[in-house]
């Protein structure tokens, strides 16, 4: 008979042990890179090296990015890009002409599929 369950996380000392509960308890620091997926996965953006422009360009994309109404999307100064919502990526994706090959449900689709 198999013993107990067993997950592995790092605790608030920094160190990797397994323990008898499946996730840290509230307060626990995030997890590296600072992201949560799942349903809180949105909860600090989603940055895209493919929608990325060159960094000469970033104050000219967020300029055209406001004047189409784009108000989730986000350059930084290397010119990657950062969207707050899907519904904001779809958008500029569509916007852009660009499309996700792993497209799902509302996700933006080349248009001759």
């Amino acid at each position: 008979m198999p013993g107990p369950r067993k997950y592995l996380w790092k605790d608030d000392d920094g160190e990797v042990r397994w323990h008898d509960v499946p996730a840290p308890a509230r307060g626990a620091p995030k997890p590296e890179g600072g992201r949560y997926f799942g349903a809180n996965g949105w909860s600090t953006g989603l940055e895209s090296d493919s929608a990325s422009v060159h960094s000469s360009q970033v104050n000219e994309f967020r300029e055209d990015a406001k004047k189409q109404g784009l108000t989730g999307v986000e350059f930084d100064k290397s010119g990657n890009v950062k969207f707050t919502s899907r519904d904001q990526r779809a958008r500029y994706l569509r916007y852009r002409g660009f499309y996700d090959r792993d497209a799902g449900y509302g996700d933006p689709t080349p248009r001759n599929f």
